[in-house]
Protein backbone atom coordinates (compact mmCIF):
# COMPACT_ATOMS: atom_id res chain seq x y z
CA UNK A 1 0.00 0.00 0.00
CA UNK A 2 2.81 2.41 0.84
CA UNK A 3 4.48 1.64 -2.47
CA UNK A 4 1.36 2.63 -4.39
CA UNK A 5 1.11 5.89 -2.45
CA UNK A 6 4.79 6.65 -3.16
CA UNK A 7 4.32 5.93 -6.86
CA UNK A 8 1.21 8.14 -7.01
CA UNK A 9 3.03 10.91 -5.15
CA UNK A 10 6.03 10.78 -7.50
CA UNK A 11 3.68 10.71 -10.50
CA UNK A 12 1.83 13.76 -9.19
CA UNK A 13 5.09 15.66 -8.63
CA UNK A 14 6.29 14.84 -12.14
CA UNK A 15 2.95 15.94 -13.57
CA UNK A 16 3.09 19.26 -11.69
CA UNK A 17 6.65 19.89 -12.89
CA UNK A 18 5.57 19.18 -16.48
CA UNK A 19 2.63 21.62 -16.14
CA UNK A 20 5.04 24.24 -14.78
CA UNK A 21 7.33 23.88 -17.78
CA UNK A 22 4.36 24.19 -20.15
CA UNK A 23 3.17 27.39 -18.45
CA UNK A 24 6.68 28.87 -18.52
CA UNK A 25 7.03 28.07 -22.22
CA UNK A 26 3.69 29.71 -23.07
CA UNK A 27 4.59 32.80 -21.04
CA UNK A 28 7.94 33.05 -22.81
CA UNK A 29 6.28 32.82 -26.23
CA UNK A 30 3.82 35.60 -25.32
CA UNK A 31 6.69 37.79 -24.14
CA UNK A 32 8.60 37.17 -27.39
CA UNK A 33 5.59 38.17 -29.51
CA UNK A 34 5.03 41.31 -27.46
CA UNK A 35 8.73 42.26 -27.60
CA UNK A 36 8.85 41.88 -31.41
CA UNK A 37 5.63 43.87 -31.85
CA UNK A 38 6.89 46.65 -29.57
CA UNK A 39 10.24 46.79 -31.40
CA UNK A 40 8.54 47.16 -34.78
CA UNK A 41 6.23 49.82 -33.35
CA UNK A 42 9.15 51.74 -31.81
CA UNK A 43 11.16 51.64 -35.05
CA UNK A 44 8.20 52.76 -37.15
CA UNK A 45 7.67 55.67 -34.74
CA UNK A 46 11.37 56.48 -34.93
CA UNK A 47 11.10 56.52 -38.73
CA UNK A 48 8.08 58.83 -38.45
CA UNK A 49 9.91 61.22 -36.13
CA UNK A 50 13.01 61.33 -38.35
CA UNK A 51 11.46 61.22 -41.83
CA UNK A 52 8.00 62.63 -41.18
CA UNK A 53 6.22 59.49 -42.39
CA UNK A 54 5.67 55.93 -41.31
CA UNK A 55 7.49 53.23 -43.29
CA UNK A 56 5.45 51.43 -45.94
CA UNK A 57 6.64 47.96 -44.90
CA UNK A 58 8.82 45.96 -42.55
CA UNK A 59 11.52 45.60 -45.24
CA UNK A 60 12.14 49.35 -44.95
CA UNK A 61 12.68 49.01 -41.21
CA UNK A 62 15.10 46.15 -41.82
CA UNK A 63 17.09 48.04 -44.42
CA UNK A 64 17.27 51.49 -42.82
CA UNK A 65 16.65 50.96 -39.11
CA UNK A 66 18.35 47.62 -38.40
CA UNK A 67 15.28 45.56 -37.57
CA UNK A 68 16.15 41.89 -37.11
CA UNK A 69 13.29 39.38 -37.01
CA UNK A 70 13.39 35.65 -37.57
CA UNK A 71 10.64 35.40 -40.18
CA UNK A 72 10.98 31.62 -40.28
CA UNK A 73 9.38 31.51 -36.82
CA UNK A 74 7.08 34.54 -36.87
CA UNK A 75 4.34 35.98 -39.09
CA UNK A 76 4.30 39.76 -39.20
CA UNK A 77 1.25 41.69 -40.29
CA UNK A 78 2.23 45.29 -41.00
CA UNK A 79 -0.70 47.17 -42.44
CA UNK A 80 0.37 50.55 -43.80
CA UNK A 81 -2.44 53.11 -43.59
CA UNK A 82 -0.66 56.20 -44.88
CA UNK A 83 2.35 58.43 -44.30
CA UNK A 84 0.91 60.05 -41.19
CA UNK A 85 -1.22 57.20 -39.83
CA UNK A 86 0.17 54.69 -37.37
CA UNK A 87 0.37 51.23 -38.99
CA UNK A 88 -1.42 48.20 -37.62
CA UNK A 89 1.13 45.67 -36.37
CA UNK A 90 0.39 42.07 -35.43
CA UNK A 91 2.96 39.37 -34.73
CA UNK A 92 2.17 35.67 -34.38
CA UNK A 93 4.15 32.49 -34.06
CA UNK A 94 4.19 30.32 -37.16
CA UNK A 95 2.74 26.87 -36.62
CA UNK A 96 5.18 24.10 -37.45
CA UNK A 97 4.36 20.48 -38.12
CA UNK A 98 6.57 19.28 -35.28
CA UNK A 99 4.42 20.97 -32.58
Amino acid sequence: MRTIIKILFVGAVIFLIWIGFQEASQYSQKEDLQRISETIEELSLKCYSIEGRYPKDVAYLKEYYGLLVNEKDYNILYHYEGDNLKPTIRVSKKVTHSE
